[in-house]
Order: structure tokens, then C-alpha cells, then sequence
């Protein structure tokens, strides 16, 4: 997935959008449809319109601090599964789903069949586009799992080793963090790594084949 300058072809592909807080925008210079230049904004705007109301392929973003590095927080909208992005860069931007997804596949790489859906996932919606968060569900998330899986990035200390920050780790014991959402109407505790596996597989798997029967 790559950052979004957007072209009439990719109009018409999915598209990954990534809802920033307002001080997400402003620290990393990113600009949503309605900032970019006419012909693009058109392109951006139609592009939202199109995956609004789609929460698999929504994500909220939150940038926070971690040892005076800015770092960001991601949560999927319709599984509340949640990566820790440490010490990203505004150049490194762009590159910002690619990252993710890296993660993603990460979490699941002795799962062939999950990263097989997985990549299904991301060849579905190869860009990002980013617009402004306001969706108070995911706000909420992204409020309590920064306060009390995270202790606003004090816990990620606990992942240094020899001067090296396992992120990998951060973001497999987040994807075990309980997390309580509302589902079909009832309000579950979930376990996001579970969960995103359960939307993604029925989504994007490859449905498993019926043996032949022998006569």
C-alpha cells in the first residue's frame, strides 16, 4: 500500500483510509482530499465517498510520543486490532501502509493462510488516503488503549533490550489485549488478533476445496 497521490486508475481500485486526529495532520504534513490541488481533490473526494461506511478497510491514526519520537497508533475500525508504529518520520510518510501491512504479516507469518488472505487484503486497496478523524467510537479506542495497554508509551520501555525497542513484540501483545465492542447488537470482549483473523479469512481466504468423491 502506498501513500495517496492519486491517480485516475487507482480511482477505481479500493482504497485504505486512514483517519488522522487533527494534530496526526499537522505534525506530518498530510493533506486530505479536500487540501489537495483540483483534479486530485476530485479524485480524493470520490475515493471517500466510495469506501465511507466501510469500517474493514478504515483505520484510526494517533500519533503520541515515545522517547521523544514521534510514533503512531493504528486501530482497524471494524476489529479494533491496534499496531504500534515507533519513531516514524514525516519522510517516511508515504510508506506508511506498506508498514503496516509489514507488521500485519508479521503477527500472522506462521499462518500461511492468513497472510495469503492478508495479501489478498492489501491487493484490494493498494492506497492510502487519509482524512480527518471524528468517528468518536474510534477515537475512544485509541484514547484507552494509548492510557492503558501503552501508560502513554512508558511501558514500551519494558521492550528494550541491549538499546534496541522490540517492536514486534509491542504490537503481538497488543493483538492480545481484550478489547470490548459491540457485535451484532451485543457488547463482547474480544481478542483482536482472533477477531481481524475471523474478518479477514471470511473476507479475503481462499475457501477451502471439497474432496472428490470416489465411487
Amino acid at each position: 500500500m502506498n501513500g495517496s497521490v492519486l491517480s485516475p486508475t487507482q480511482e477505481k481500485e479500493g482504497a485504505m483510509i486512514f483517519y488522522a486526529t487533527k494534530e496526526t495532520l499537522e505534525r506530518y504534513n498530510l493533506k486530505t482530499p479536500r487540501e489537495m490541488s483540483p483534479g486530485i481533490r476530485e479524485i480524493g473526494e470520490s475515493t471517500l465517498r466510495k469506501e465511507a461506511g466501510k469500517p474493514l478497510y478504515a483505520w484510526g491514526v494517533k500519533l503520541f510520543y515515545f522517547d521523544r519520537r514521534k510514533s503512531l497508533q493504528l486501530v482497524h475500525a471494524r476489529t479494533k486490532m491496534t499496531v504500534f508504529l515507533i519513531d516514524i518520520k514525516v519522510a517516511e510518510m508515504k510508506d506508511c501502509g506498506d508498514i503496516l501491512a509489514y507488521f500485519l504479516l508479521e503477527l500472522y507469518r506462521d499462518d500461511p493462510q492468513m497472510q495469503a488472505a492478508l495479501k489478498n487484503f492489501f491487493l484490494s486497496a493498494p492506497i492510502v488516503v487519509y482524512d480527518k478523524l471524528t468517528d468518536r467510537s474510534l477515537i475512544a479506542t485509541l484514547n484507552h488503549t494509548q492510557t492503558y495497554f501503552a501508560w502513554d508509551g512508558d511501558r514500551f520501555f519494558d521492550f528494550i533490550r541491549d538499546g534496541i525497542l522490540h517492536t514486534k513484540e509491542i504490537n503481538r501483545e497488543v493483538a492480545d489485549y481484550p478489547m470490548k465492542m459491540n457485535i451484532d447488537g451485543n457488547t463482547e470482549y474480544i481478542i483482536p488478533k482472533e477477531y481481524f483473523r475471523t474478518v479477514i479469512m471470511e473476507a479475503f481466504g481462499t475457501p477451502r476445496s471439497t474432496p472428490k468423491q470416489t465411487h
